[in-house]
């Protein structure tokens, strides 16, 4: 076979249609200079040659192609740059994720340049060395409970930012974090299929690919990702490379997030609170996956959900969990990050050991009394007689409080009673004070029903009146007229005075604790602690001191509490586990020795450290990103010299295969219509 003579004409056609392509090509690069995410494109283009030629055409020597072939547009991507990318700005977003609570810790515990707790610390100091002058004193008192109110109004203030802190953090994984990678890997899954609908029509979808590369980027800072491409054929000939993400876990596990024919179905995360020994949630967070799978839309995956808390190696994801779960060394076994957790557990250490001291040294060694001012004495209703007259003796309950405390005693003329339950011979206590008044009288009318009066044994009963708060003995009978009864005129029928002795049961310590807990556990924490209401009330004090004996003056116990704040001691973290057999069991973590300010500075400190560190960590991985991105800027991105350079490479292309055309043209006119004119 020979060669066409018109061929050289295909070769012009070809070769002007491809420069034409180039620099439209060119143009759409040029246009999306600034459009985030696109990827510079160029034409494939390659050689046309003979197919099947046949032994009996030409020389060898003489075959020559057919011009130019357009194969494709393609883009412009180095994928190494891709995976590195994807690998560093993982490690950025576990960096910023970590960074993000640690500057909202630090508005926390950062007191460089404000005065908060160490400056109540030192208030509390200067107003116990003034109590000590002044033992004893209401005054000096409640300064000092003033102060401490102050210490526990910043404790208080940072409890709740930390508790802020860790809700919003948990909120923000939750409904941005998670719903963003879900959103994200809906979107690759989406475009997947428009791309593969697209390819099958023809169309390259290269804009689409930027779009899911871009959405693969984002996904890449959340979550440790990598990404393979199967190929699928469509059609005869045509060929579509899919994106297979995978999510790789620290376990050495790999979980699939796009699957199906085509990369059509997705995986999905989702948040759950987790729960402590006890079922209440405790603040930490894990993190599940249902991973994507080659099912047809419809059936249900939910068994497929995995726990991938444990597993996570980079991402923003992993940065906010590891702040969220994490402890530090104050976990059993220690990890590797400071997170919430481990700022908690000391500010609440620091709490308790405060509280505690402070109890510990107030607490009252005296037996407490239920019922207060409780009248000793009583007196008979002084009177002559008009013979309609009853005798009265009386004891006055009006200026006594509470209620008698199981196992309290009164002695009346050597008569023992005891309060209790009413069994046991006991005097039932009543739900109130006046209630326990008329029990006790019920007893009295049975043993002591006859008194004395002016010398004669006159009988009578006991009853208590609430209205009047008095317990009154009164005689049966009118006494006689003209009977002369004085104040003193009744007494025992053994001539002693009727009084009461009563007596505290020795049992029953009243509680001289300065702080309690606002939600009545008995572990403090800095969210319940508070002063103890009869210490606001003043129905209790700071005891000066526990020796009885001691003049009023002494103040050896309010030395021993100024001293608790410099005194060096151990702060120890107290937790539960589950032993071998089931069983809860305590344990203690020491995690500082000092005094009560060096330990909230060392806390203060270490915050500082942790960040600082941090941030440096965040710069480097932020460098190399960015070092990473011009380097794929540099291979995908547009460059205006480059495009002009190309401009004018493809204009002058495109001339030269016109000025081909116009020379085949001249040719063949002198072959046609100048060629074989001899003999006309």
């Amino acid at each position: 076979m020979t060669r066409s003579t018109f061929s050289g004409f295909t070769i012009a056609q070809l070769a002007m249609t491809a420069s034409q392509r180039a620099l439209d090509v060119t143009g759409q690069n040029i246009a999306n200079i600034n459009t985030k995410g696109y990827t510079r494109q160029q034409v494939d283009l390659v050689s046309l040659n003979l197919r099947g030629a046949e032994p009996t055409s030409s020389n060898p020597g003489s075959k020559i192609g057919y011009g130019v072939e357009i194969s494709g547009i393609s883009q412009i991507r180095d994928p190494f740059l891709d995976v590195q990318y994807r690998n560093q700005i993982a490690k950025v977003g576990t960096a910023d994720a970590r960074q993000a609570v640690l500057d909202q810790l630090a508005d926390v515990f950062d007191e460089t340049d404000r005065d908060a707790l160490k400056k109540a610390l030192s208030d509390l100091s200067s107003s116990l060395d003034q109590l000590s002058s002044n033992a004893n004193n209401s005054e000096f008192d409640s300064i000092v409970r003033s102060r401490c109110q102050v210490l526990l109004n910043y404790v208080h203030q940072k409890s709740a930012d930390l508790k802020t802190t860790r809700e919003e953090t948990a909120y923000g994984l939750e409904n941005t974090d998670i719903k963003t990678v879900n959103s994200l890997l809906s979107d690759i899954g989406e475009l997947n299929d428009t791309i593969w609908k697209s390819q099958m029509l023809g169309n390259p979808s290269l804009e689409l690919m930027d779009q899911r590369n871009s959405k693969l980027d984002d996904l890449a800072s959340y979550l440790p990702i990598s990404v393979s491409y199967k190929e699928v054929t469509i059609g005869t000939n045509a060929k579509y490379n899919y994106p297979v993400v995978t999510l790789n876990g620290s376990n050495g596990m790999s979980y699939e997030l796009t699957a199906g024919e085509h990369g059509e179905n997705f995986a999905t995360f989702s948040m759950d609170q987790h729960m402590d020994l006890d079922g209440k949630l405790d603040g930490t967070v894990r993190i599940s996956v249902i991973p994507a799978a080659d099912y047809p839309a419809g059936v249900d995956v939910s068994s497929l959900k995995t726990d991938i808390t444990d597993y996570l190696k980079d991402g923003s994801i992993k940065g906010t969990v590891d702040m969220l779960n994490k402890s530090g060394e104050l976990d059993d076994p220690a990890t590797d990050i400071r997170g919430l957790g481990y700022y908690e557990k000391i500010f609440d250490s620091f709490v308790q050991t405060f509280a505690k001291t402070f109890n510990d040294l107030n607490g009252n060694m005296q037996p407490y009394t239920g019922a207060n001012v409780m009248p000793s004495t009583g007196a008979a209703s002084p009177m002559i007689t008009d013979g309609t007259q009853n005798a009265e003796f009386s004891f006055g309950f009006s200026n006594t409080i509470g209620n008698f405390l199981n196992g309290e005693k009164i002695n009346f003329n050597g008569t023992e009673y005891t309060f209790g339950d009413g069994n046991g011979g006991t005097i039932a206590i009543g739900d109130t004070l006046d209630k326990s008044l008329e029990n006790l009288a019920s007893r009295l009318s049975t043993d002591f029903a006859s008194l004395n009066v002016n010398s004669s044994s006159v009988p009578g009963q006991w009853i208590y009146n609430s209205s009047n708060k008095k317990l009154t003995w009164t005689s049966n009978l009118p006494m006689s007229s003209g009977t002369n009864i004085t104040k003193d005129s009744i007494k025992f029928l053994n001539g002693n005075t009727i009084n009461f002795l009563y007596k505290a049961n020795p049992l029953n310590v009243k509680n001289f604790d300065l702080f309690k807990t606002s939600d009545g556990s008995n572990k403090f924490t800095a969210a319940n602690v508070k002063i103890n209401d009869d210490w606001m009330n003043n129905s209790i004090h700071i005891i000066a001191s526990h020796d009885q004996n001691a003049g009023s003056t002494a103040n050896d116990n309010i030395l021993k509490m100024l001293k608790s704040l410099t005194d060096s001691r151990d702060f120890k973290y107290e937790y539960t586990t589950l032993d071998s057999g089931g069983g809860k069991t305590t344990s203690y973590i020491k995690f500082y020795t000092g005094n009560f300010s060096q330990c909230y500075s060392t806390l203060e400190n270490n915050q500082g450290i942790d960040s600082s560190k941090n941030k440096a960590i965040l710069d480097n991985h932020v460098s190399v990103v960015k070092q990473t991105s011009n380097n794929k800027d540099a291979v995908s991105g547009v460059s205006l010299d480059e495009e002009g350079i190309n401009l004018m490479h493809y204009q002058k292309s495109f001339s030269a295969a016109a000025r081909f055309m116009t020379t085949l043209d001249q040719a063949l006119d002198v072959l046609i219509n100048n060629t074989g004119v001899v003999g006309r």
